[in-house]
């Protein structure tokens, strides 16, 4: 039974002049444009949502673009960081390596902190002699519960001596040691000797190691020896010259007969 068609009644029967199949037939064609006019309806919104959505998807993928780009430049200038960070550590290194290699104390400075410190034609140097000694990094201890190494193969060695290539060169570190030996007439030109060495900020802890007698033609002196190390804390290079060396400085060398000076 057709919904949309009007129910004949009594007096609708007796008031109506038109045929039955012509009222049916226009109910049916007011049903058919109805149905018609809700699907288009429902059409024009399942495609204008559609649009929409599409707008939407597109303007999400543009400003995914965008920040692909973003990160894209971004991810450039971390990788530009890390270079100039690399280059700043091995730039660091090689000043490091340097600064170990060079002097930090000249070795015409500290003799001129020696000599000025010389008592005036009582005491007269036999050998100065400086000694340097590196120092090695502590190596590491292999653990107690450590397993056995496992058989490596060939690849295996090649990673690692490619790793082993790869360790950063360390800064040599030197110990340096400082022996005097020389004569003077007396006793307590060595002892005055040694007090203005204990003076010197450029010397660390200067020690009597013996002192003796010997003859030379005929007249008694005394034999002694001095050693000290240097103090690693002090820059004593011409930009860094402290202020006691360069005071000292403009002090008139002292002349000592019979000097010699070696070093290693």
């Amino acid at each position: 039974m057709n919904p949309f068609l009007r129910q004949n009644t009594d007096a609708s029967a007796g008031a109506s002049f038109l045929p039955e199949d012509y009222v049916e037939r226009q109910s049916s064609s007011r049903a058919n444009a109805l149905a018609l006019s809700l699907f288009a309806i429902v059409m024009v919104g399942v495609i204008a949502a559609f649009f929409v959505t599409t707008r939407r998807w597109e303007t999400v993928r543009r400003q995914q673009s965008q920040v692909n780009e973003l990160y894209a430049q971004e991810a450039k200038k971390i990788e530009q960081l890390k270079s100039l960070e690399a280059q700043r550590s091995q730039m660091l290194d090689k000043a490091e390596i340097t600064t170990a290699l060079t002097e930090r104390i000249p070795r015409s400075v500290l003799l001129e902190q020696i000599v000025n410190r010389c008592p005036d034609n009582s005491l007269a140097f036999v050998e100065l002699e400086l000694k340097s000694k590196r120092i090695e990094p502590p190596k590491e201890q292999p653990k107690a519960d450590a397993k056995a190494p496992a058989v490596k193969s060939l690849a295996d060695a090649k990673k690692d001596s490619k790793e082993e290539r790869k360790e950063p060169v360390r800064a040599p570190k030197f110990e340096y040691s400082l022996l005097v030996n020389g004569i003077a007439q007396r006793n307590t030109d060595v002892t005055d000797f040694l007090s203005k060495l204990g003076e010197c900020t450029l010397l660390d802890r200067p020690d009597l190691a013996y002192i003796d007698t010997t003859k030379i033609d005929q007249t008694t002196f005394r034999k002694f020896q001095i050693t000290a190390g240097l103090n690693a804390a002090v820059d004593a290079r011409p930009t860094n010259l402290p202020a006691q060396a360069a005071d000292s400085s403009k002090q008139p060398a002292k002349s000592t007969a019979g000097a010699d000076s070696k070093a290693e």
